[in-house]
């Protein structure tokens, strides 16, 4: 049943004209405004309970997707071929060929015709047929949601290490009476965490790339710290507050997060999850260039000298060990154990003596870099005496958050200044640490060293660096951590900014692919308007008959058979592309009252020459 006969009975012509305008224009400006809308928000996304559904009920998204665009597509089509019709209607009321004909009903159908004598008309109709078959193609491409990641920007504010205000603070701190005292407590209860950080950092363990994960404060870091603190919520660690032990004392607790999203005009998507959530933020970090390499003695002097005690199963050993750094000395203590007759047996048993110079205790100490001294003996004698020479330093970094891990990508630097205490808070961690490596027949580090291969110096040499650029970044992070732990003074802040990429569905604008769809959505709105409001126009000067259609077979037949083109059709039936240009025209066909019933086709009869025109 077609469209117009459907509502006939209904509407007028007119109306029906008027209508498909009017629902064309509506279906356009649906496209239209839902492009427009993308292209506008760069993404847009849909809410999170749909998106769930979606993610359980994968194929009845491409089912509703796909009633709807076959819908829209139906409609789209019908408004078309009937304005289309109707135009031909009028445009057919006078003398045709029978190839016109046949391209006119091709065109209200939409089919396509080809004839190589009619190249045009075909073309036309294959034109009509691609793009109106391309309509459901267009409205499905246009409609389906897809796994897209929306971009929301981050900002916020952290603690800045290099600030005036934290740098006073941090020094005062540093240099109280009690700091020793407050230290000590707080390095007691990190002190393996300590050693994990700078193990964990190590780059190349044995020659072999490694990838090792370090968790401080219920963060997981990729490697290393960085010397930063989370920016995200969901990556801030413990929620257990902290109580008093904040500041140089810090172990672990609750530490607030300065950070906020801009929705822009999409406030009210804000707080989407989304399928998955990642952040890219940029952030203030803390590392340090360190060289190791043999000790220079013309410029440093490091010397070990033991002290035996016997006791009544084994013989105790207190070592001095005393480093000489640019005449600035410092001295550690150890103490090991031996066999009754002062005997260390050399394949299980060894010493591994680390002191940092200058001492980070004293005025005397240089704010912008200091050494490390190292020494093994025993089974530790593969490593000679050595110097790291440790520089920290202030740097900007991308942080990444993924997958409930944090990874640093160190991405600027810049010179500390030489009022950096931050450094002297390094040193006074890696003293600690350098003597609680040592135990009473072994050393950690030595251990780890001897682990994984000791055969060529330069890789040994660069695990000791990454080892103490580890604890230097994790240091930073737990001193970070523990002056942010209370309220951050506005005069100690610096700016973070970022994005947050959520993993969702919804539209990305893509601005080609939508202006391909809308020049197709658009052209059949455009032609639907031509053709109605051509038909309009018609409609004022000649009413047609909208009981009779063209593109019926019934009516064709009926009205063909009335006009008795049997005889001109079996004349030039051995000649296909003669019967095809035979000119014919429809004839109202009334009843004895003078009133239209029904339509006929008859044959045109050619008008003669002039004479003038005969040969």
């Amino acid at each position: 049943m077609h469209f117009a006969n459907f509502v006939k009975i209904r509407l007028s012509p007119t109306t029906l004209l008027l209508v498909t305008i009017f629902g064309q224009t509506v279906i356009m400006g649906f496209a239209w405004g839902f492009t427009g809308g993308i292209l506008f928000t760069g993404v847009l996304a849909l809410p999170d309970h749909i998106v769930h559904l979606i993610v359980e009920y994968p194929t009845v998204l491409t089912l509703i997707v796909t009633l709807i665009s076959t819908t829209l597509s139906i409609i789209t089509s019908m408004f078309f071929t009937f304005a289309v019709k109707e135009a031909l209607r009028h445009h057919l009321s006078g003398p045709m060929t029978l190839f016109k004909l046949r391209t006119a009903i091709a065109l209200s159908r939409p089919t396509w015709v080809l004839r190589w004598r009619s190249l045009k008309l075909s073309v036309l109709t294959l034109a009509v047929y691609a793009v109106v078959a391309f309509l459901n193609t267009s409205w499905s491409t246009l409609l389906l949601p897809t796994l897209v990641q929306w971009p929301v920007a981050t900002f916020g504010t952290e603690l800045d290490l290099g600030s005036v205000a934290f740098v006073n603070q941090l020094s005062t701190d540093l240099n109280a009476q009690e700091a020793n005292n407050v230290q000590a407590a707080a390095f007691q209860t990190i002190n393996v965490l300590t050693l994990l950080s700078g193990i964990a950092a190590v780059d190349i363990q044995g020659g072999v790339q490694t990838s090792s994960m370090f968790s401080f404060n219920g963060v997981s870091y990729n490697q290393s710290t960085g010397g930063i603190l989370p920016a995200i919520e969901e990556y801030s660690g413990s929620s257990k507050p902290p109580g008093s032990d904040v500041g140089l004392a810090f172990t672990g607790g609750q530490v607030p997060v300065n950070t906020s999203f801009d929705w822009g005009h999409l406030g009210r998507d804000a707080g989407t999850q989304g399928i998955a959530k990642n952040y890219t933020i940029t952030q203030q970090g803390v590392t340090a260039n360190v060289s190791c390499q043999p000790i220079d003695r013309s410029q440093n002097a490091f010397s070990i000298d033991p002290t035996m005690t016997q006791g009544p199963n084994l013989t105790f050993i207190t070592w001095e060990a005393v480093a000489n750094c640019s005449g600035n000395l410092n001295l550690q203590y150890y103490f090991t154990a031996a066999s009754l007759s002062g005997q260390i047996n050399n394949a299980s048993e060894g010493f591994l003596p680390i002191v940092v110079c200058p001492d980070p205790y004293v005025t005397t100490f240089n704010p912008y870099k200091f050494d490390v001294f190292m020494a093994g003996l025993y089974k530790y004698d593969f490593l000679p005496t050595i110097v790291c020479e440790v520089v920290p330093y202030l740097t900007t970094v991308n942080v990444t958050y993924n997958g409930g891990i944090v990874s640093v990508d160190r991405i600027d630097t810049s010179t500390s200044s030489p009022n950096f205490p931050l450094s002297q808070y390094i040193a006074t961690v890696m003293a600690y640490q350098s003597g609680a490596n040592q135990g009473m027949t072994t050393n950690t580090i030595g251990d780890f060293l001897t682990a994984y291969g000791t055969s060529n110096v330069s890789i040994m040499y660069s695990e000791l660096e990454d080892y103490w650029r580890g604890i230097a970044e994790f240091a930073s992070t737990q001193l970070r951590s523990g002056y942010s732990a209370p309220e951050v003074p506005s005069n100690m802040t610096r700016l973070t900014n970022g994005t947050m990429y959520i993993t969702t569905y919804g539209w990305r604008s893509q601005a080609h692919t939508y202006i391909l769809l809308l020049v197709v959505i658009t052209m059949i709105w455009g032609a639907t308007v031509l053709a109605a409001g051509y038909s309009l126009i018609q409609e004022k000067v000649h009413a047609s008959d909208p009981s009779f259609d063209f593109s019926d077979p019934v009516d064709l037949v009926i009205a063909a058979s009335g006009g008795r083109l049997e005889s001109q059709l079996h004349e030039a039936e051995r000649n296909r592309y003669t019967s095809e240009d035979i000119t014919v025209r429809f004839e109202d066909v009334a009843d004895k009252l003078g009133r239209r019933t029904s339509k006929r086709l008859v044959t045109v009869v050619p008008e003669p020459l002039p004479k003038s025109a005969e040969p």
